[in-house]
Order: structure tokens, then sequence, then C-alpha cells
């Protein structure tokens, strides 16, 4: 296992208010060397052993990567069902910030029991899913157990129904306008509901609000010739498209949610519309987790489509934390060049999401200051550890 390395984020401040802002990264360049020399076969058994977070989502990329270079055909119905477990991976991950970081934040000790609970579905899924579990193989194969299954999601939805939302999340699905979050806020006493109503009491709903656009919809050929053409060293550090630095998180999939683009006309991309559209994406788990069922069993019918063989392959998952890339050229079979881009380098670049969000915080003293910039920090969410360090400006 390779150190995930980590973040050091510098906040300067003067009276109050945030006036600049220094990020440095030691996450290291040695796992996507790691890869190189390496077989397609062995490349996808290397993957999951450097990774502990977001594995599935990992070993999706390099698998989609792989399989590009190979020239390999589509895969539609596999494909759904590998997107169920990273859907479950994420699921995860978000449970994560909620339960044990989100507490904190309210003056409340963290759940760790429904985390526990949670972390074993990944293996249950996979194992109603694939032939012996292995789900990230060139050669994996569907073995579905379809009551199983339905019986998984039920208890997956049954679980952070109570433990999230206590038994309130068929009313939080149906919030569609600020006044009914409002209304379902006064309502109960959820976790949730404690934090939205401290960030209300704080006037801090906008706090972070900036510029910076979430990353649109990367066409796989463009983004690949973007990539040939630049030092893929440099972009892997510090990525970009089309001389733009974007945002790439969980927000970018929650746009079009009603509740979050009628919030976002008074808060932008600030606190309050982040934290919801982490609520919203695990609301909406369950049923995404059914209609991915649905397609494994519809695929049947799709077309299956050739892929031609360069050598050249990129793989892009929307993980947990925003989309991931994994690009990988094969030169005689073997690994010539592997590169990883993860979204903590889109939202943790020194022109990115973070820069920018924390240069506009602004609060009545340095120990509130630090609360604003943690609580934005968790909301973008890095995949590594991270230190804040505040210093005032004379």
């Amino acid at each position: 296992m390779i150190p995930a390395g980590s973040l050091r984020i510098d906040l300067q401040h003067r009276f109050g208010k945030a006036t600049d802002v220094q990020i440095a990264s030691t996450r290291p360049d040695a796992v996507a060397q790691v890869l190189l020399g390496k077989t397609p076969e062995q490349v996808l058994d290397t993957v999951p052993l450097l990774f502990t977070l977001c594995g599935n989502a990992q070993a999706c990329a390099a698998l989609a990567a792989c399989r590009s270079a190979l020239g390999l055909a589509t895969e539609p119905g596999i494909d759904s069902a590998r997107d169920m477990l990273v859907q479950v991976e994420t699921l995860r991950e978000h449970a994560w910030r909620i339960l044990l970081d989100w507490p904190g934040f309210v003056g409340l000790a963290p759940d760790k029991k429904a985390l526990a609970a949670l972390l074993k579905f990944d293996a249950l899924f996979k194992r109603h899913l694939f032939r012996h579990g292995e789900a990230f193989k060139l050669d994996s194969r569907l073995d579905i157990e379809a009551d199983q299954l339905t019986r998984l999601i039920c208890d997956l939805e049954t679980l952070i129904d109570t433990a999230i939302f206590h038994g309130r999340l068929t009313a939080f699905q149906d919030l569609s306008s600020e006044s009914q979050l409002h209304s379902w806020l006064k309502q109960n006493d959820t976790l949730p509901a404690k934090l939205l109503n401290y960030l209300y009491s704080r006037d801090w709903a906008a706090a972070g609000q900036n510029d910076t656009a979430c990353l649109p919809e990367l066409d796989t050929d463009t983004l690949n010739r973007q990539m040939e053409q630049e030092d893929l060293t440099v972009f892997s550090r510090e990525p970009h498209w089309q001389g733009r630095c974007f945002e790439s998180t969980l927000l970018n999939r929650q746009l079009s949610q009603p509740l979050i683009s009628g919030l976002r006309r008074h808060y932008g991309n600030g606190l309050m519309v982040r934290m919801l559209a982490r609520l919203m994406e695990v609301a909406g788990m369950p049923s995404r987790l059914r209609r991915l069922s649905t397609q494994i069993t519809d695929a049947a019918s799709l077309p299956v489509q050739n892929a031609a063989a360069d050598g050249i392959g990129l793989g892009q998952v929307q993980a947990a934390r925003g989309l991931l890339i994994h690009r990988l050229e094969l030169r005689q079979g073997r690994g010539l060049d592997y590169r990883i881009v993860a979204p903590t380098e889109w939202n943790f670049h020194t022109d990115g999401v973070v820069a920018h969000g924390l240069k506009q915080l602004q609060a009545e003293s340095p120990s509130d200051l630090q609360r604003q910039a943690d609580l934005y920090i968790n909301a973008v969410d890095p995949c590594v550890q991270y230190a804040l360090h505040l210093s005032p400006q004379p």
C-alpha cells in the first residue's frame, strides 16, 4: 500500500475576512508508476491493492481504460452491475461524512454503529451480482440472484432512512423549494436538520460561494487528445478543461434537482447547497440502484459496440467525490504510461473551487472562520487527510 499523501491548506485572514489561500499537496505520483510495465490483467489485480478509498470506482476506471486500450467490446449489462457497486460505495462515502463528521459540527457523537452496518453491503452486492464476487476483471461474469438483490436494496433504503432521516426519507425526497425545506427542518430533529438549521442560524448558508463552474461532461476522445497534447504529468497534478479549472464534486450530479437549482439562485455554490446536494444524492440512491437493476436485465437487447484498439485507453467514472480518470498506454501488451486524475486534483487545484471558496469566507472571529473553513472543506471533501492552518495578516 502506497501512502495517500495529504493536503496542507494555509488560510490567511484579516479582521475576520479571508485574504489569501495556499494549498500544497503531497499526493504521490508513485501509484501510477507502480502500474508501469504490467499487463492489463496485472493492472486489474494491482489497483484494488493500492486504494483503500473508492476502491470500486478506481477498479472500474482502470477496467474501462484497459478494455478501451485492448479494443474490447462494450458490456452494457455488466457495466450496469459495476455501476451499482460504485453507487453503493458512493453511498458509503457520503454516509461516512454525514454520520462521522457532521455530528462534530453540532456537538453530537458520531454514529459508528450505522456506518458499520453500511460497510457490509459492498461485499454482499458483489456476491449477488458477479460470479465469485469478481466484478472488475477482463473475464468477469454476471451471476445475479435477483431476489437477494431486491432485498439488499430494500435493506439499504431502510438503513439510511433510519440512521440519517429518522423515518422521514420520503418527506425529504419530496422537497422542491426552500419554503418546503424550512417546514421539513421545523418538523424533525434529525442530524441533517440540526446541521442545516445551524447554517441558517449563523447566516452561513451562502458561505464559500464563488464563480467556479461545474465540470461539464467530457467527451472521451477530446479529453484524450487534450491530454496527449500536454505534459501528462502536469495535467495529472493540475488538470483543466479548455484552459479553465472546473469543480468536480457531487454537486455536479445534483444540479438538476429542483431544490438545488432553486437554492443556488440565493446561495450559489455555498455551504447550504453543498450539504443538501450530499443529502439529495443519499436519498436518491435506492431509486438509482433499482433503475440499474432493471438496466442489467434490459441490457441483453442492447447492441454491442466494438472499440478500435490503438493501445491507448481512457476510463471515466463518477466516483463519490467527483470525476475519476484513468489513462493507460499499452506497448507490446504492457503499460508504457499510466495516469490517474482524481477529483481532488480538480477541486484542490491552486486555482480550484476550494481556493476560491475559502477566499470568500468571513466571520466574526478566527474560531468561527476556522469552523466555516472546516465545513466548506468537508462539503467539497478531499480524498486524503488535510491540515488547515489559519494565520492573521498584520
